[in-house]
């Protein structure tokens, strides 16, 4: 019986690292999405824009 929940304790652990893992992988990718969607970067999305508007006239 104690080898039954050991396993479980393993398996468990593991699987935390796992679904860890996977939600900075997340993160890492998509921050520049996830930045934009943040009330407290919205300036410097303005402030990127402005630049582009001096390019183009």
């Amino acid at each position: 019986m104690k080898q039954n929940s050991a396993l479980k304790a393993i398996l468990a652990i593991v699987g935390g690292v796992v679904v860890l893992g996977a939600i900075v992988v997340g993160l890492i990718h998509f921050w520049d999405d996830i930045k934009k969607l943040l009330p407290c970067c919205k300036e410097e999305d303005d402030e990127e824009l402005l630049e582009f508007d001096d390019i183009e006239e």
